[in-house]
């Protein structure tokens, strides 16, 4: 029996289901009735429960793509603030992809203190010692662009589902973004207008990330705006 309404708002020990469910992120199990663990959306799909957490810092996972901050360096490589109480190694090799001489090179010619990286986690120790690597294109030292930062919670929004929500920005208004699963998005765009209108559209997911009818109203804001601009 579930207790609750899908993507209803939850707090911690509140019941959300009983019976043959099963539990994953941000619920627990006592006995045959399932609680919510945190401030969230309940997610009810199919037999499976969950509940999507409204805030809270960023937990690294392995394969999540991250967008980094340079705070400290090393002797192989650089310390990064990925938003998270957890900070990430990066070693030089993961970001230049080729053996590097370290008594011969300077590596501050790779990256600096402050410099903005792209990155994918590689690996999450038991210690959540948190490496990355930068794998793909476009990763790597990130040139250009606006940086814009969330609660990480409310990322799935931004994406929307198969990309639907991220689609909707980029063809409204032109730019390009990339979505850091640590709250973080770097967006690129010729016209300082648009990019300033794409900021806007996520901000205004990240307010109101608990309502249903989201992508609409953001696709018509968009236009609204647009339109206003002309």
């Amino acid at each position: 029996m579930i207790h609750v309404q899908n993507r209803e708002i939850v707090v911690p020990g509140q019941l959300i289901a009983e019976g043959d469910y099963r539990h994953l992120e941000g619920s627990y199990r006592e006995g045959s009735k399932i609680y919510s663990a945190v401030v969230g959306l309940a997610d009810v799909k199919g037999d499976r429960v969950r509940v999507i957490p409204l805030q809270g810092r960023y937990i690294p996972h392995v394969g999540d793509l991250v967008i980094g901050v340079v705070i400290d360096n090393h002797p192989s490589g650089w310390i990064l603030d990925i938003n998270s109480p957890y900070t990430a190694n990066l070693f030089v090799s993961e970001l230049v992809h080729r053996k590097v001489d370290l008594n011969k090179e300077d590596i501050s010619k790779f990256l600096g203190i402050g410099d903005v990286v792209l990155a994918s986690v590689k690996e999450v120790d038991e210690y959540m010692r948190v490496l990355l690597e930068t794998p793909g294109r476009g990763m790597g030292k990130i040139k250009g662009g606006k940086l814009v930062e969330i609660s990480p919670a409310k990322i799935p929004r931004v994406l929307g589902r198969k990309g639907s929500m991220l689609k909707v920005i980029e063809s409204k208004t032109g730019c390009t973004l990339a979505v850091g699963q640590n709250g973080r998005i770097i967006i690129w765009g010729d016209d300082p207008e648009m990019v300033n209108l794409a900021v806007e559209a996520i901000l205004m997911i990240e307010r109101e990330a608990h309502t249903s009818g989201l992508t609409d109203r953001v696709a018509l804001m968009l236009e609204k705006e647009k339109a206003g601009g002309i």
